[in-house]
């Protein structure tokens, strides 16, 4: 007998679970829209933006080998500016991309810097160099010996403004030909042998520098003087410096404004008479070396003719003599020294003529107190900045006093550049806020 189910009590039914709504299809997507321009539709300006954005003039060039619109685009951006290569940069180059490179940027190239220590390739960059470089308008050598293949490369240009060479013996001589490059103003030799005679015949030429060379009196010395408007004499070998031969640098150098010279022996006076001198810088690398006073007499005497700016750097035996001499400078607007510990306050009473001298300048200057300096402000009315670095014996007194000077009467604008003095850096603010309220309570009584 089958037995009949249990009937669910009333009002215990059980509620239909709901119904889930069925999974939304996404939209189909579209296809994409074809791009209708490429790389060439940029206007040219674009394409010269993007060069900027590249570091090295090799990425630069790849970058203009894309497309001719590019390379052109290269050329238009590259006239614009003046570009640097370094040898050493071409000799990591295959020869097909080397071949591209100078065809391409090579018109463009004006500052060639060379390491003539360096071997690999070498024959190859003169040739490529001399060949798509034809601009070149600055070479800068260095590590040269009296080898120096790379020379051949200033034979080949006829464009050089410039032309710089760090030897690596003093006793070098070197031979190379500039002489297609008569538009040359600047040359400069480091270590190296000068004699004069490949400077001969260059009608521009305005500024020499020699450092650390050899200087021989030869016939030709003082034919590359006389357009000469800078001439610079750093710590070159005066064994074969006689009086002769200062004699040739007072009489060639006529047009000189500019003079840099490291000695200064006993046979210096006679530069004093260069006419147009309106710059000098005088150094000394000896522990004790006396200022030539016959140099300073003779200026003296002119009251400096047109000498503007005179900076004594190194350890020059100061007298009061020598003083007496620098304070009748009366043409002289900047006074500069530096590393002398001979300087002192009893200097600064000769300076009494150096009624035009604005700026005034002191570096390692031991000696020197508040009280030389006060001295300068109050006989130099004229005078309006002062820089001092590294001199311990200055301190905010001078600040104070100078002031006090510059606030009496109308008034002067005047500058303190300082660093590693005794002077606080907050007294110079505080100092500065002072004397404005001074000024507007002196203008309440006028």
């Amino acid at each position: 007998m089958s037995k009949s189910k249990p009937q669910p009590k009333s009002g215990s039914s059980k509620r239909p679970a709901p119904s889930t709504p069925p999974p939304t299809r996404a939209p189909p997507l579209r296809p994409p829209t074809p791009c209708l321009t490429n790389m060439l539709d940029m206007p040219e300006d674009i394409i010269r933006r993007l060069f900027d954005y590249l570091p090295q003039l090799a990425d630069k060039v790849r970058l203009a080998r894309v497309a001719e619109k590019f390379r052109l685009a290269f050329e238009g951006w590259a006239r614009t500016h003046r570009h640097t290569l370094d040898v050493e940069d071409l000799e990591s180059m295959r020869l097909p991309e080397l071949i591209c490179f100078c065809r391409t940027a090579g018109p463009f190239i004006r500052i060639l810097r060379v390491d003539s220590a360096s071997f690999q390739k070498e024959s190859l960059m003169v040739e490529f160099v001399s060949e798509f470089c034809p601009n070149l308008e600055e070479i800068y050598y260095t590590n040269v010996t009296d080898e120096f293949h790379y020379r051949t490369i200033m034979s080949k240009m006829t464009h050089l403004k410039k032309v710089c060479i760090d030897c690596m013996d003093a006793e070098d001589v070197l031979s190379f030909d500039l002489q297609a490059n008569q538009d040359l103003e600047y040359f400069e030799l480091i270590n190296g042998c000068y004699t004069g005679n490949h400077l001969c015949g260059f009608p521009k030429l305005k500024t020499l520098v020699l450092r650390d060379c050899l200087l021989w009196n030869s016939g030709e010395f003082g034919i590359p003087l006389k357009t000469l408007k800078v001439l610079d004499l750093d710590d070159c070998c005066f064994e074969v410096m006689n009086q002769s031969l200062y004699q040739k640098i007072a009489e060639c150098c006529q047009e000189l404004e500019e003079l840099s010279f490291s000695g200064c022996d006993t046979n210096f006076e006679v530069i004093a008479q260069l006419p147009k001198m309106q710059r000098c810088t005088l150094k000394t690398w000896m522990t004790s070396n006396e200022l030539n006073i016959g140099f300073l007499s003779a200026l003296a005497e002119r009251k400096g003719n047109k000498l503007t700016y005179l900076h004594l750097c190194g350890q020059f035996q100061i007298s009061n003599e020598h003083a007496r001499s620098l304070g009748q400078l009366s043409s002289l607007k900047d006074m500069r020294w530096s590393n002398n510990d001979v300087l002192e306050d009893d200097h600064f009473k000769f300076f009494n003529e150096l009624h035009q001298l604005e700026q005034f300048g002191m570096t390692w200057c031991g000696r020197v107190t508040d009280i030389g300096l006060m001295s300068m402000i109050r006989k130099c009315l004229q005078l309006k900045i002062v820089d001092l670095k590294d001199c311990d014996e200055i301190t905010d007194e001078f600040v104070l006093n100078a002031i006090g000077c510059c606030s009496k009467g109308s008034g002067r604008n005047f500058v303190i550049n300082v660093k590693g003095t005794k002077i606080k850096e907050h007294l110079l603010t505080v100092g500065y806020r002072f004397l404005n309220r001074l000024r507007d309570f002196e203008n309440l009584f006028l």
